[in-house]
Protein backbone atom coordinates (compact mmCIF):
# COMPACT_ATOMS: atom_id res chain seq x y z
CA UNK A 1 0.00 0.00 0.00
CA UNK A 2 1.99 3.39 -1.24
CA UNK A 3 -0.72 5.87 -0.18
CA UNK A 4 -3.74 6.27 2.82
CA UNK A 5 -6.94 5.19 2.25
CA UNK A 6 -9.15 7.94 2.16
CA UNK A 7 -12.56 5.92 1.68
CA UNK A 8 -14.52 4.58 4.29
CA UNK A 9 -13.91 0.81 5.26
CA UNK A 10 -16.50 -1.05 6.86
CA UNK A 11 -14.87 -4.43 8.62
CA UNK A 12 -17.21 -7.78 9.14
CA UNK A 13 -15.43 -9.97 11.49
CA UNK A 14 -17.30 -13.52 11.00
CA UNK A 15 -16.49 -16.45 14.05
CA UNK A 16 -14.93 -19.24 12.38
CA UNK A 17 -16.25 -21.32 15.24
CA UNK A 18 -19.89 -20.48 13.45
CA UNK A 19 -20.67 -22.33 10.24
CA UNK A 20 -20.04 -20.47 6.97
CA UNK A 21 -22.80 -18.22 5.66
CA UNK A 22 -24.18 -17.76 9.38
CA UNK A 23 -24.74 -14.26 9.96
CA UNK A 24 -26.37 -11.74 11.48
CA UNK A 25 -28.83 -9.58 8.97
CA UNK A 26 -27.02 -6.29 9.75
CA UNK A 27 -23.89 -8.26 8.48
CA UNK A 28 -25.20 -9.15 5.29
CA UNK A 29 -26.88 -5.90 4.82
CA UNK A 30 -23.81 -4.18 4.83
CA UNK A 31 -22.37 -6.28 2.43
CA UNK A 32 -24.75 -5.44 -0.23
CA UNK A 33 -24.54 -2.02 0.59
CA UNK A 34 -20.83 -1.54 -0.13
CA UNK A 35 -19.49 -0.43 -3.56
CA UNK A 36 -16.77 -3.67 -3.25
CA UNK A 37 -16.59 -6.09 -0.90
CA UNK A 38 -13.41 -8.46 -0.37
CA UNK A 39 -13.25 -11.72 2.08
CA UNK A 40 -10.50 -13.37 3.29
CA UNK A 41 -12.35 -15.86 5.36
CA UNK A 42 -10.14 -19.29 5.92
CA UNK A 43 -13.32 -21.25 5.31
CA UNK A 44 -13.68 -21.81 1.69
CA UNK A 45 -17.37 -21.80 1.43
CA UNK A 46 -17.83 -18.34 2.37
CA UNK A 47 -17.10 -17.00 -0.66
CA UNK A 48 -20.20 -19.66 -1.98
CA UNK A 49 -22.32 -18.19 0.51
CA UNK A 50 -22.02 -14.62 -0.72
CA UNK A 51 -21.97 -15.06 -4.59
CA UNK A 52 -25.00 -16.91 -3.80
CA UNK A 53 -26.46 -14.19 -1.80
CA UNK A 54 -26.18 -12.14 -5.57
CA UNK A 55 -22.92 -10.42 -3.84
CA UNK A 56 -19.66 -10.04 -5.67
CA UNK A 57 -16.41 -10.49 -3.76
CA UNK A 58 -13.41 -10.45 -4.47
CA UNK A 59 -11.56 -13.12 -3.28
CA UNK A 60 -7.76 -11.74 -0.75
CA UNK A 61 -4.86 -14.28 -0.44
CA UNK A 62 -4.61 -14.94 3.54
CA UNK A 63 -1.70 -17.84 3.55
CA UNK A 64 -0.04 -15.52 5.88
CA UNK A 65 0.25 -12.59 7.99
CA UNK A 66 2.26 -10.72 5.15
CA UNK A 67 0.00 -12.10 2.30
CA UNK A 68 -2.83 -10.89 4.34
CA UNK A 69 -1.27 -7.04 4.80
CA UNK A 70 -0.70 -6.69 1.49
CA UNK A 71 -3.66 -7.96 -0.28
CA UNK A 72 -5.72 -6.10 1.83
CA UNK A 73 -3.75 -2.69 0.94
CA UNK A 74 -3.88 -3.62 -2.73
CA UNK A 75 -7.58 -3.96 -2.63
CA UNK A 76 -7.96 -1.02 -0.49
CA UNK A 77 -5.53 0.86 -2.65
CA UNK A 78 -7.50 -0.05 -5.95
CA UNK A 79 -10.82 0.77 -4.50
CA UNK A 80 -10.37 3.90 -3.19
CA UNK A 81 -12.58 6.54 -4.82
CA UNK A 82 -15.10 3.99 -6.05
CA UNK A 83 -18.35 5.19 -6.76
CA UNK A 84 -21.41 4.18 -4.48
CA UNK A 85 -20.04 4.57 -0.88
CA UNK A 86 -17.90 2.35 1.40
CA UNK A 87 -15.82 -0.85 1.31
CA UNK A 88 -16.17 -4.09 2.85
CA UNK A 89 -14.39 -6.12 4.46
CA UNK A 90 -15.39 -9.79 5.69
CA UNK A 91 -13.07 -11.48 7.50
CA UNK A 92 -12.45 -14.16 10.23
CA UNK A 93 -12.64 -12.54 13.64
CA UNK A 94 -9.62 -14.71 14.65
CA UNK A 95 -7.09 -17.47 13.28
CA UNK A 96 -4.73 -19.84 14.58
CA UNK A 97 -1.56 -17.91 12.27
CA UNK A 98 -2.96 -14.84 11.72
CA UNK A 99 -3.17 -11.35 13.03
CA UNK A 100 -6.49 -9.84 13.86
CA UNK A 101 -8.67 -7.59 11.81
CA UNK A 102 -7.96 -4.39 13.84
CA UNK A 103 -3.88 -5.59 13.86
CA UNK A 104 -4.06 -6.10 10.33
CA UNK A 105 -5.75 -2.33 10.13
CA UNK A 106 -3.05 -0.96 12.42
CA UNK A 107 -0.64 -2.33 10.66
CA UNK A 108 -1.24 -0.70 7.14
CA UNK A 109 -1.76 2.36 9.16
CA UNK A 110 1.94 2.13 10.21
CA UNK A 111 2.94 1.07 5.84
CA UNK A 112 0.34 4.34 4.64
CA UNK A 113 1.32 6.93 7.09
CA UNK A 114 -2.10 7.64 8.06
CA UNK A 115 -5.42 6.86 9.58
CA UNK A 116 -8.34 4.21 7.48
CA UNK A 117 -11.42 5.48 8.39
CA UNK A 118 -12.64 1.78 9.89
CA UNK A 119 -16.22 0.49 11.11
CA UNK A 120 -16.51 -2.64 12.87
CA UNK A 121 -19.77 -4.44 12.28
CA UNK A 122 -19.79 -7.22 14.24
CA UNK A 123 -22.41 -9.87 12.67
CA UNK A 124 -21.32 -13.60 14.05
CA UNK A 125 -22.72 -13.88 17.83
CA UNK A 126 -20.64 -17.05 18.65
CA UNK A 127 -23.15 -19.21 20.05
CA UNK A 128 -22.40 -21.54 23.94
CA UNK A 129 -20.45 -24.41 22.71
CA UNK A 130 -19.66 -23.39 19.26
CA UNK A 131 -16.21 -24.06 20.52
CA UNK A 132 -16.46 -27.34 21.18
CA UNK A 133 -17.79 -27.63 17.46
CA UNK A 134 -14.23 -26.37 16.50
CA UNK A 135 -12.46 -29.16 18.35
CA UNK A 136 -14.67 -31.70 16.92
CA UNK A 137 -13.92 -30.07 12.98
CA UNK A 138 -9.94 -30.16 14.34
CA UNK A 139 -9.90 -33.75 15.31
CA UNK A 140 -12.05 -34.99 12.44
CA UNK A 141 -9.16 -33.43 9.89
CA UNK A 142 -6.29 -35.13 12.19
CA UNK A 143 -8.14 -38.45 12.01
CA UNK A 144 -8.89 -38.01 8.43
CA UNK A 145 -6.60 -39.25 5.01
CA UNK A 146 -3.54 -36.24 4.91
CA UNK A 147 -4.04 -35.60 8.90
CA UNK A 148 -1.89 -36.63 11.49
CA UNK A 149 -0.82 -40.72 10.95
CA UNK A 150 -1.30 -40.96 15.31
CA UNK A 151 -4.24 -39.88 15.47
CA UNK A 152 -5.48 -42.50 12.52
CA UNK A 153 -3.65 -45.53 14.48
CA UNK A 154 -5.32 -45.30 17.49
CA UNK A 155 -8.28 -47.26 18.80
CA UNK A 156 -10.65 -47.49 21.39
CA UNK A 157 -8.03 -49.43 23.21
CA UNK A 158 -5.05 -47.81 22.64
CA UNK A 159 -7.07 -44.38 24.15
CA UNK A 160 -8.29 -45.85 27.00
CA UNK A 161 -4.81 -45.24 29.19
CA UNK A 162 -5.26 -41.91 28.23
CA UNK A 163 -8.18 -41.19 29.55
CA UNK A 164 -7.59 -42.90 32.90
CA UNK A 165 -4.80 -40.37 32.95
CA UNK A 166 -6.60 -37.50 31.91
CA UNK A 167 -9.28 -37.96 34.52
CA UNK A 168 -6.88 -38.26 37.49
CA UNK A 169 -5.39 -34.82 36.50
CA UNK A 170 -8.27 -33.59 36.57
CA UNK A 171 -8.95 -34.63 39.82
CA UNK A 172 -5.79 -33.81 41.17
CA UNK A 173 -6.14 -30.20 40.00
CA UNK A 174 -9.62 -30.21 41.23
CA UNK A 175 -8.25 -30.84 45.20
CA UNK A 176 -5.28 -28.00 44.38
CA UNK A 177 -5.45 -25.63 47.55
CA UNK A 178 -6.38 -22.89 46.47
CA UNK A 179 -7.47 -24.20 43.24
CA UNK A 180 -5.76 -22.87 39.98
CA UNK A 181 -8.17 -21.93 37.00
CA UNK A 182 -5.96 -21.98 34.14
CA UNK A 183 -4.40 -25.14 35.09
CA UNK A 184 -8.18 -26.61 35.29
CA UNK A 185 -9.30 -25.46 32.22
CA UNK A 186 -6.16 -27.13 30.56
CA UNK A 187 -6.69 -30.04 32.13
CA UNK A 188 -10.69 -30.38 31.60
CA UNK A 189 -9.55 -29.14 28.10
CA UNK A 190 -7.47 -32.39 27.70
CA UNK A 191 -10.45 -34.87 29.18
CA UNK A 192 -12.73 -33.28 26.62
CA UNK A 193 -10.45 -33.95 23.42
CA UNK A 194 -10.66 -37.89 24.70
CA UNK A 195 -14.47 -37.56 24.40
CA UNK A 196 -13.73 -35.71 20.68
CA UNK A 197 -10.98 -38.99 20.10
CA UNK A 198 -13.36 -41.49 20.89
CA UNK A 199 -16.50 -39.59 18.88
CA UNK A 200 -14.56 -39.39 15.49
CA UNK A 201 -13.13 -42.95 16.15
CA UNK A 202 -17.20 -43.68 16.17
CA UNK A 203 -17.81 -42.44 13.13
CA UNK A 204 -16.01 -45.31 11.67
CA UNK A 205 -17.38 -48.36 13.53
CA UNK A 206 -20.73 -50.43 11.84
CA UNK A 207 -23.06 -48.61 13.55
CA UNK A 208 -21.78 -44.69 13.81
CA UNK A 209 -22.17 -42.53 16.25
CA UNK A 210 -20.60 -38.93 16.94
CA UNK A 211 -20.29 -36.27 19.73
CA UNK A 212 -23.71 -35.36 18.99
CA UNK A 213 -25.19 -38.91 19.74
CA UNK A 214 -23.41 -38.46 22.73
CA UNK A 215 -24.86 -35.30 23.84
CA UNK A 216 -28.25 -36.34 22.45
CA UNK A 217 -28.25 -39.10 24.68
CA UNK A 218 -27.38 -37.17 27.61
CA UNK A 219 -29.70 -34.96 27.10
CA UNK A 220 -32.75 -36.94 26.73
CA UNK A 221 -31.38 -38.66 29.74
CA UNK A 222 -31.86 -35.14 31.97
CA UNK A 223 -35.30 -34.08 30.45
CA UNK A 224 -36.15 -37.37 31.70
CA UNK A 225 -34.67 -37.30 35.13
CA UNK A 226 -35.19 -33.85 36.08
CA UNK A 227 -39.04 -33.38 35.73
CA UNK A 228 -39.32 -30.94 38.37
CA UNK A 229 -37.63 -28.63 36.07
CA UNK A 230 -38.57 -29.95 32.08
CA UNK A 231 -42.20 -31.48 33.27
CA UNK A 232 -45.46 -29.52 32.83
CA UNK A 233 -45.16 -27.43 35.77
CA UNK A 234 -42.57 -26.87 37.74
CA UNK A 235 -42.05 -27.91 41.34
CA UNK A 236 -40.28 -26.76 44.46
CA UNK A 237 -38.68 -30.04 45.63
CA UNK A 238 -35.98 -30.83 48.22
CA UNK A 239 -32.70 -32.53 47.58
CA UNK A 240 -33.67 -35.63 49.20
CA UNK A 241 -36.97 -35.73 47.31
CA UNK A 242 -34.81 -34.86 43.59
CA UNK A 243 -32.54 -37.51 44.49
CA UNK A 244 -34.85 -40.41 45.21
CA UNK A 245 -36.99 -39.60 42.40
CA UNK A 246 -33.40 -39.39 40.56
CA UNK A 247 -32.80 -42.61 42.05
CA UNK A 248 -36.75 -44.15 41.30
CA UNK A 249 -36.35 -42.97 37.64
CA UNK A 250 -33.18 -44.38 36.83
CA UNK A 251 -34.19 -47.88 38.21
CA UNK A 252 -36.84 -48.19 36.13
CA UNK A 253 -34.97 -47.17 32.81
CA UNK A 254 -32.24 -49.71 33.98
CA UNK A 255 -33.46 -51.97 36.56
CA UNK A 256 -30.83 -54.13 38.54
CA UNK A 257 -30.32 -57.60 39.84
CA UNK A 258 -27.58 -57.27 41.77
CA UNK A 259 -26.71 -54.29 44.06
CA UNK A 260 -23.04 -53.99 42.09
CA UNK A 261 -24.14 -54.46 38.96
CA UNK A 262 -22.78 -51.94 36.28
CA UNK A 263 -20.25 -50.61 39.24
CA UNK A 264 -17.08 -51.15 36.91
CA UNK A 265 -14.76 -53.56 38.58
CA UNK A 266 -11.66 -51.51 37.97
CA UNK A 267 -13.09 -48.79 40.10
CA UNK A 268 -10.61 -48.64 42.58
CA UNK A 269 -11.76 -50.92 45.99
CA UNK A 270 -12.68 -47.87 48.57
CA UNK A 271 -14.51 -46.02 45.69
CA UNK A 272 -16.59 -49.41 44.64
CA UNK A 273 -17.07 -50.44 47.93
CA UNK A 274 -18.68 -46.57 48.43
CA UNK A 275 -20.86 -47.01 45.43
CA UNK A 276 -22.59 -50.57 46.95
CA UNK A 277 -22.97 -49.01 50.31
CA UNK A 278 -24.54 -46.30 48.90
CA UNK A 279 -27.02 -48.65 46.84
CA UNK A 280 -27.78 -50.61 50.35
CA UNK A 281 -28.75 -47.76 51.87
CA UNK A 282 -30.60 -46.19 49.22
CA UNK A 283 -32.56 -49.75 48.46
CA UNK A 284 -33.20 -50.38 52.40
CA UNK A 285 -30.66 -53.55 52.27
CA UNK A 286 -27.70 -51.77 54.82
CA UNK A 287 -28.66 -54.73 57.77
CA UNK A 288 -28.17 -57.41 54.76
CA UNK A 289 -24.60 -55.63 53.72
CA UNK A 290 -23.45 -55.51 56.96
CA UNK A 291 -24.43 -59.24 57.79
CA UNK A 292 -22.95 -59.65 54.39
CA UNK A 293 -19.75 -58.06 55.34
CA UNK A 294 -19.74 -59.93 58.94
CA UNK A 295 -19.94 -63.50 56.58
CA UNK A 296 -17.17 -62.67 54.22
CA UNK A 297 -14.51 -61.07 56.17
CA UNK A 298 -13.05 -62.34 60.15
CA UNK A 299 -14.10 -60.27 63.25
CA UNK A 300 -11.66 -57.04 63.61
CA UNK A 301 -10.11 -57.38 59.98
CA UNK A 302 -9.07 -54.30 58.47
CA UNK A 303 -11.29 -54.91 55.57
CA UNK A 304 -14.54 -55.25 57.67
CA UNK A 305 -13.27 -51.80 59.83
CA UNK A 306 -13.09 -50.14 56.56
CA UNK A 307 -16.38 -51.41 55.47
CA UNK A 308 -17.86 -49.75 58.44
CA UNK A 309 -16.25 -46.39 57.58
CA UNK A 310 -17.37 -46.81 54.39
CA UNK A 311 -21.05 -47.41 55.72
CA UNK A 312 -20.86 -44.22 57.56
CA UNK A 313 -18.96 -42.07 54.79
CA UNK A 314 -22.23 -43.21 52.34
CA UNK A 315 -24.96 -42.52 55.26
CA UNK A 316 -22.98 -39.08 55.11
CA UNK A 317 -23.04 -38.70 51.05
CA UNK A 318 -18.70 -38.22 51.70
CA UNK A 319 -16.81 -39.87 49.16
CA UNK A 320 -14.02 -41.55 51.44
CA UNK A 321 -12.26 -42.06 48.25
CA UNK A 322 -12.23 -38.25 47.36
CA UNK A 323 -11.42 -37.50 51.62
CA UNK A 324 -8.42 -39.71 51.86
CA UNK A 325 -6.92 -38.44 48.29
CA UNK A 326 -7.32 -35.20 50.01
CA UNK A 327 -5.64 -36.04 52.77
CA UNK A 328 -3.13 -37.29 51.13
CA UNK A 329 -1.92 -35.25 49.72
CA UNK A 330 -2.32 -32.24 52.25
CA UNK A 331 -0.05 -34.96 54.26
CA UNK A 332 2.47 -34.99 51.40
CA UNK A 333 2.51 -31.10 51.08
CA UNK A 334 3.15 -30.71 55.07
CA UNK A 335 6.16 -33.51 54.59
CA UNK A 336 7.43 -31.17 51.64
CA UNK A 337 7.85 -28.54 54.05
CA UNK A 338 9.54 -30.06 56.49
Amino acid sequence: MNGSFSGELKVVPVSPLNAPGLMTARGWDTLRGAASVALSCAHPAWEAHVREAGIECVRLESASAHELARSVGAWLEDSDGCPGGYLAWLCDSEHPHLPSPIETIGALEEVSGGPIDADYVFASPVAPGAAVVESVRIMHELRSPGGDPWSAAQTHGSLSRYLLEETHEVLAELEREPIHTSELVDEFGDLLFQLVFHARIGMEEAEPWTLDSVARSLNAKMYRRNPHVFGPEREDLSIEEITARWDRIKSQEKPRSALAEGIPLALPALQRAFKIAARAQAAGREEELRAGVENSASNGSIASRIMAIVLEAAARDEDPESALRALVARVEAHLARD
